[in-house]
C-alpha cells in the first residue's frame, strides 16, 4: 500500500509483531542452541573430543548461514511473512527429527538441514520490522526480537539440561528409548512447534513489502551491492566476532563447569543461563538508547562491555564466573542489536539493498558461531581456560577498535 510509513508504537498491530517475531526468535534459538549445554553429554553417548561435539552446534549454524543465501531471494518473492511462518514450522518438524536420529553423522546432517531451514527468520527479521514498523520505534522494536532471541537461547539451554536432569534423578532415563540427550531434544522442538503456531496466528500480512521477481543475474548483483559501503562491511564483520566470542565461550563453558573444582550437575549448569532474559534485556535498552543518541555513539559500549564479561569470566570464583557469563552475555546482545539495526538503515540509505545486507550480516554472524564455536573448543583442549579467554578476548578486542571506526564514519542522508 502506497503512503504506508509504519505501525507506531503503541498501536495494537505493533504489539503483534512485536509478539510473533518474539515467538519466532523463541522458536529458532531454541532449534539453534538446545544441544550447546549438554554438549558433555555427546561426548559420552558418541565418545568423541569436546571439539566434536561442538560440531553439532556450527552445524546447524553453518546450515543457516548458506540458508540465508537461499531465504532473501524467497522472501523478495513471497513476502517475509510466509516465508516466517513456513521456516518456523518445518524447522520445528526438522528439529522432532533431529531427536531421533542415532547416527552421529546423519546426526550431524540433519541439524545442517535444519539450520537451513531456519535461515527464514534472520534473513528477514529486521527488514521485515522496517518495512512494517514507523521509523521512530523501529529500533526498538528490533530490541524486543532480540530479547525474543535471548529467550530461545535460554529455552534451548535449560529445558534440555532440566529434562535430562529430571531422567538421571528419577531413572526414567532408562526407560526411554532414546539417550537422555536426545529427549532433551525432542522436548525443546515441541516448544518450538508451539511456537511456530503462534507466529501464524499473530503475524500480520505484510503492508510494506513490494514483492520482487529479479533474474539470477540482478540478484547477484544486489548481493554484490551490499559489498559497497565500507560501513556495511564493518558491521558485518562486527557480528561476525561478537557471535564467535559469545558461542565460542558458552560451547566451552559446560565442560569447565562440570570439571573441578566446579563440579556442577547438569541441572545446575543448565539453571546458570537464567541469567540470559537480564542479559538480553540490555539490548531493549541499547534500542531506546540508540533511538534517543544513535546508533553509533551507543556501539561501542556493547563491545566494552562484552571485553570485560570475558575478562571475568577467567576469574576462578563461581560467582564471578557467572557475573562473566551475564556481562559477556550483556554485551553481546547490544552490540547484536545495535548492528542488526545500523545495517537495515544504512543499506537502505545508501545501497538501497537492505535485505541482501541483512542477510550478508548474518552470513557474517553465522559464520562466526559456527569458526570459533569450533576454534574455542580446541584452545580448551590444548590450553584450558586460559587458551579459551585469549582467543575470545582478541575477538572483542577486535570489534571494540571496529566500533571506534564505525562512530567516526560519516552518516548516510536518508
Amino acid at each position: 500500500m502506497s503512503g504506508f510509513e509504519g505501525y507506531r508504537k503503541g498501536d495494537p498491530v505493533t504489539k503483534r509483531i512485536e509478539i510473533g517475531l518474539l515467538m519466532a526468535g523463541l522458536a529458532t534459538f531454541t532449534l539453534l542452541y538446545n544441544t550447546q549445554a549438554i554438549l558433555p553429554y555427546f561426548t559420552r553417548d558418541y565418545s568423541i573430543s569436546p571439539a566434536t561435539a561442538a560440531l553439532s552446534v556450527s552445524a546447524a549454524t553453518a546450515g543457516l548461514g548458506l540458508g540465508l543465501l537461499v531465504a532473501v531471494p524467497i522472501s523478495e518473492r513471497i513476502g517475509r511473512v510466509r516465508l516466517i511462518r513456513w521456516s518456523m514450522t518445518l524447522s520445528a518438524l526438522l528439529g522432532i527429527g533431529v531427536a531421533l536420529v542415532d547416527s552421529w553423522e546423519l546426526f550431524l546432517v540433519t541439524r545442517f538441514v535444519m539450520g537451513f531451514v531456519l535461515a527464514g527468520l534472520p534473513a528477514t527479521a529486521a527488514v521485515y520490522l522496517r518495512e512494517e514498523i514507523h521509523r521512530s520505534y523501529a529500533t526498538s522494536a528490533t530490541g524486543v526480537y532480540i530479547f525474543g532471541t535471548t529467550l530461545g537461547g535460554l529455552a534451548g539451554r535449560i529445558v534440555s539440561t532440566g529434562i535430562i536432569d529430571l531422567l538421571d534423578r528419577t531413572g526414567l532415563g532408562e526407560r526411554v528409548p532414546f539417550s537422555a540427550s536426545h529427549a532433551a531434544m525432542l522436548g525443546t522442538a515441541v516448544i518450538a512447534l508451539v511456537c511456530a503456531g503462534a507466529c501464524w496466528v499473530l503475524l500480520p500480512e505484510s503492508r510494506g513489502f513490494s514483492p520482487q521477481r529479479d533474474s539470477a543475474g540482478e540478484l547477484v548483483r544486489k548481493f554484490g551491492r551490499a559489498f559497497r559501503d565500507p560501513v556495511l562491511l564493518a558491521l558485518y564483520v562486527t557480528g561476525g566476532l561478537g557471535m564467535g566470542t559469545f558461542v565460542g565461550a558458552f560451547n566451552v563453558l559446560g565442560f569447565r563447569l562440570e570439571a573441578p573444582p566446579y563440579s556442577l550437575g547438569i541441572g545446575a549448569i543448565g539453571l546458570l543461563y537464567l541469567i540470559y532474559p537480564v542479559a538480553g534485556y540490555a539490548s531493549v535498552l541499547a534500542g531506546r538508547a540508540a533511538d534517543r543518541y544513535s546508533l553509533r555513539a551507543v556501539l561501542p559500549f556493547g563491545s566494552v562491555i562484552g571485553l570485560v564479561g570475558v575478562l571475568v569470566l577467567a576469574a576462578r570464583p563461581l560467582v564471578l564466573v557467572v557475573l562473566g557469563m551475564a556481562i559477556m552475555a550483556m554485551g553481546f546482545f547490544i552490540m547484536h542489536s545495535l548492528a542488526s539495526a545500523w545495517v537495515a538503515v544504512r543499506a537502505t540509505a545508501t545501497v538501497q539493498v537492505p535485505a541482501q545486507a541483512a542477510s550478508m550480516y548474518m552470513l557474517f554472524y553465522y559464520a562466526g558461531s559456527s569458526i570459533n564455536g569450533n576454534l574455542a573448543p580446541l584452545a580448551w583442549e590444548s590450553f584450558a581456560w586460559p587458551g579459551v579467554t585469549v582467543l575470545c578476548g582478541s575477538m572483542m578486542a577486535s570489534a571494540f577498535v571496529l566500533a571506534l571506526l564505525l562512530h567516526r564514519s560519516k552518516p548516510a542522508v536518508t
